[in-house]
């Protein structure tokens, strides 16, 4: 027969077997949770105005992230918008692991050869190499008994990189106090947690057997500062096994902040914490196009059933500013001949560069660009983009403009509707074209007297017959003169052979013109010294003297380049000037080794020699 205290002893343990059995149901490990959702706004970012980006930390059991952002509504100045797209964006969190290091933590609960303190540190390793983010934006202090035992001291602080922390609770060698000052501990971390940056998750995971916690902590004060700062606290229960006084000990510090514990004999046990950090790295961002158009503050709330919460952001707007980089004063569009069409002159098209600024920061759009020349709208097959430094290219098309001034205009319209004029610009466009020869001017006609004119007016038609008959006899007598002391000219006489302008041989050379006679054969040589030689039958308009008749006052001129090319220019001849028994026009044309001019009856030949050394090549 069992007796009494058997029996009792016998029940206690079936109630403490079945004790976790018995709890509602649970999200992790099995301990009671808040069911209700919480949110808070950490920023507000107008940057890229009118896109409002506001990013939402968001909590619900065991503070993990809200799963559902499709549930989030957005208001601004108390407007619903429905279009706002939710997505989330790394952050980062800020953590502090807390070690419980009394006598116990070296302890052996098994046969894998690991104390208590050797699956500590391979759990706090495996969540800095698997959980902690990579590129650094998670800050990990750990935080034990100082050397006397009474306070608490950092092993590491803010640390970034999963290395740092790894090595750091590796090399930790613990001298277990008789009594863990956790109190002293625990504030540390809330404090330290609490000076950090409000936008980001913040937590405290502490790593204790919870058998001596209701004898070590008082409670009361420690929950209601991480309350205050909305710091969750978590637990890790070490050992073999956990008790049901462990587990109550640590979950009167975990329930009331909307923290979790879970029973950690192995180190991956804490895995579902270590995913809730994890996940709470990344926040809640929602996205809308923004509705206002007047600076000032306003208000913008998030909303998840009756969760809710409002801030304040300050909004400034103000127009854009544009200017015209400043162009060359001049434009030089220049031509390859005298009449090269205006529509092939070069440049073409001259590329403008404008810039535009948005003095309140932002970085916005444009909706309209007008670009007048002399206010007249220049088409624009697209609306020019802007780059990233504000920067937009315009092609201005030149073909068809004359020489003159241009005034150049810029006009834009941003995204939300503010105008913009840049300062006009002034251009020169100048057309260049070689020099057309310089046309002999005709004769000035000078009118008769007065008396003269009566005289004529006055002759009856029989004189003026009689006066018209004389003229023509003398007129024919004169021709008949002429013909009679013209040297005869033999027709069938060789004209001047044209020898293939091969080229001179290379050295310095000067510029002769070669006398022709009537075979062909040189003579005389013009040596052409200056830069503007002209040739023509009146001695005071011409540098070099031809008398014959078809040869006009001022007839012709030879230039020389600055490049040492010789041109033969036409100046408006009656008879004409001929380059290799072709006529040549208005326009000049470069001369060639051996080419063949003539003026009227003159052949010459112009060659390029070597100095003192005439003759053929």
């Amino acid at each position: 027969m069992i007796n009494r205290r058997t029996s009792l002893a016998t029940l206690f343990y079936i109630m403490a077997l079945l004790l976790p059995a018995v709890r509602p149901p649970a999200t992790v490990a099995g301990q009671v949770q808040r069911e209700d959702n919480n949110l808070r706004i950490t920023a507000v970012n107008t940057g890229e105005f009118p896109t409002v980006g506001v990013r939402v930390l968001t909590t619900t059991a065991g503070s993990a992230p809200i799963a559902d952002l499709t549930r989030l509504v957005v208001r601004e100045n108390g407007v619903p918008i429905p279009d706002a797209t939710a997505a989330t964006t790394p952050v980062g969190i800020d953590l502090a692991l807390v070690i419980d290091a009394n006598p116990d933590l070296l302890l052996f609960d098994d046969r894998s050869g690991l104390s208590r303190r050797d699956k500590l540190a391979a759990g706090i390793a495996h969540y800095a190499e698997q959980f902690m983010d990579p590129v650094g934006l998670d800050r990990v202090s750990v935080i034990v008994p100082d050397e006397t035992g009474e306070g608490a001291t950092f092993l590491i602080q803010d640390a970034t990189q999963p290395g740092e922390v790894a090595a750091a609770v590796n090399a930790y060698a613990p001298l277990p106090p008789r009594v863990t000052p956790l109190q002293a501990m625990l504030t540390t971390a809330i404090d330290h947690l609490a000076a950090g940056d409000e936008g980001r998750f913040r937590a405290i995971l502490l790593y204790t057997d919870g058998a001596r916690l209701d004898r070590q902590l008082d409670y009361q004060p420690l929950i209601e500062a991480a309350q205050a700062a909305n710091i969750p606290i978590y637990a890790a229960v070490l050992g073999a096994d956990a008790s049901a006084e462990e587990i109550a000990n640590v979950s009167r510090l975990v329930s009331p902040t909307n923290g979790l514990y879970v029973h950690m004999p192995e180190p991956e046990a804490a895995d579902p914490i270590y995913a809730i950090f994890q996940a709470q790295g990344r926040q809640a961002e929602l996205t809308y196009q923004s509705a206002l158009r007047q600076s000032g503050t306003h208000n913008v709330s998030v909303s998840l059933g009756n969760a809710r919460d409002t801030v304040p952001f300050e909004l400034t707007l103000t127009a854009p500013q544009v200017t015209i980089d400043a162009p060359p004063e001049t434009v030089r569009r220049a031509g390859s001949a005298v009449d090269t069409p205006l529509t092939l002159l070069q440049p073409a098209v001259l590329p403008l560069t404008v810039r535009v600024i948005w003095p309140d920061g932002r970085s916005g759009s444009l909706a309209e660009v007008d670009f007048r020349v002399d206010d007249v709208p220049q088409p624009l097959s697209a609306l020019p983009p802007l780059d990233n430094e504000g920067v937009m290219s315009l092609r201005w098309d030149i073909s068809n403009l004359d020489a003159g001034d241009y005034r150049l205009e810029v006009e834009i319209v941003d995204a939300l509707g503010f105008r913009a004029a840049a300062v006009p610009v002034d251009i020169t466009i100048e057309v260049a074209r070689p020099v057309p020869p310089t046309p002999t001017p005709a004769p000035t006609r000078v009118p008769l007297s007065n008396v003269a004119q009566q005289a004529a007016g006055g002759l009856p038609w029989p004189a003026l017959l009689a006066a018209v008959v004389i003229a023509g006899v003398i007129m024919v007598f004169a021709l008949w003169r002429r013909r009679r002391d013209k040297k005869p000219v033999v027709a069938d006489a060789p004209m001047p052979r044209i020898i293939p302008a091969a080229g001179p041989p290379p050295g310095d050379h000067v510029a002769v013109l070669e006398w022709q006679d009537d075979s062909g054969s040189p003579g005389d040589q013009i040596v052409l010294v200056a830069a503007d030689v002209a040739f023509g039958s009146d001695p005071d308009a011409v540098d070099v003297v031809i008398d014959d008749p078809g040869v006009s006052r001022l007839h012709a001129r030879v230039r020389r380049a600055a490049n040492n090319e010789f041109w033969l220019y036409d100046e408006g001849s009656i008879a004409g000037t001929f380059l290799n028994y072709e006529r040549l026009g208005l326009a000049p044309r470069l001369l060639q080794h051996n080419d063949v001019i003539q003026f009227g009856r003159v052949t010459l030949r112009f060659r390029l020699e070597l100095p003192g050394s005439p003759g053929d090549w």
